[in-house]
């Protein structure tokens, strides 16, 4: 049965209460215990399922169900799609870095051939792009928990209250805002020589942009999982893109999400995706107004 927007509104109150009071306490072993950010990789699962946690919760308080996040597998398109995505826009946001900073570092390959006790050659070289391309699925176990907060339970409230645009705009934005005491306390120990205000700005922009495509993909194939294995791949594949990359003072404002390459990268893909939104047929809205109760 349909909510009422006092009630949806109620819900996403409720969802946003809990989400930050359970981040909260690993807001504060961050700010109390400085090693903490030290270790914040052994955090960091907690914290990506705080979201998850809190939309349960909201969920079974309002609807007493767990129904209604998505959990249907949708079409096999929407996987391919939100595997490759992430290769390209890291394409694009890498391959300019690589050849105008001479940034390459293809001795990563060999470095992490012998890291992980591959056999030197061709066949260590083979294991580890599977190693590699096989890292999206492992990644799934964090990014699922994020995504049964935000894309789950708080994209579909909004899209009901405020539509494809404004909903997307909103989840980016409150998913940016949630990670911004962790970027605050994590962020200078890796890149001391870059502000904190530049970084918290191209993160937020990436983070948004990207927001349209989750936004797209949860509404379009009324599952949460293509979401979430985007979210996966898209953190993997930037990790790696990442590893070969020589760091210097100017790659250090150009990559990763606090750079502005991926920002840069991320606008027309956002684009694309609204674009795509609004030229559906007004007949796909059906699908995307059942997600809540999918």
């Amino acid at each position: 049965m349909a909510k009422s927007a006092p009630s949806l509104k109620r819900e996403v109150g409720l969802f946003l209460a809990v989400v930050f009071l359970l981040s909260s306490v690993l807001y504060g072993l961050l700010y109390l215990r400085p090693d903490a950010r030290q270790q914040w990789g052994a955090y960091s699962l907690a914290f990506m399922w705080c979201p998850g946690v809190a939309a349960m919760a909201a969920q079974l308080l309002t609807r007493h169900s767990l129904r209604g996040f998505g959990w249907g597998w949708g079409s096999l398109r929407y996987y391919l799609l939100a595997y490759a995505l992430p290769i390209a826009f890291c394409l694009g946001a890498y391959l300019p870095v690589w050849l105008g900073c001479n940034a390459f570092r293809p001795q990563a390959i060999q470095e992490s051939v012998v890291k992980l006790g591959l056999p030197v050659g061709a066949a260590g070289y083979l294991g580890l792009a599977l190693l590699v391309l096989a890292q999206p699925l492992l990644g799934m176990i964090g990014s699922l928990g994020e995504e049964l907060g935000w894309r789950g339970f708080l994209l579909p409230r909004l899209h009901s209250l405020m539509g494809f645009t404004n909903a997307s705009l909103a989840t980016g934005l409150i998913w940016s805002i949630w990670h911004f005491p962790v970027v605050i306390a994590v962020f200078p120990l890796y890149r001391p020589g870059v502000p904190v205000w530049y970084a918290l700005t191209c993160f937020t922009v990436t983070v948004v942009a990207i927001s349209f495509v989750h936004s797209w993909l949860r509404l379009r194939s009324g599952s949460v999982w293509p979401s979430t294995l985007l979210h996966a791949a898209s953190n993997a594949f930037v990790a790696s893109f990442q590893a070969l990359t020589r760091e210097n003072p100017t790659t250090s404002y150009l990559t990763f999400e606090y750079g502005l390459g991926m920002a840069v990268v991320m606008l027309p893909v956002a684009y694309a995706f609204w674009w795509s939104w609004r030229k559906q047929p007004a007949g796909a809205e059906s699908q995307a107004g059942s997600a809540i109760t999918a």
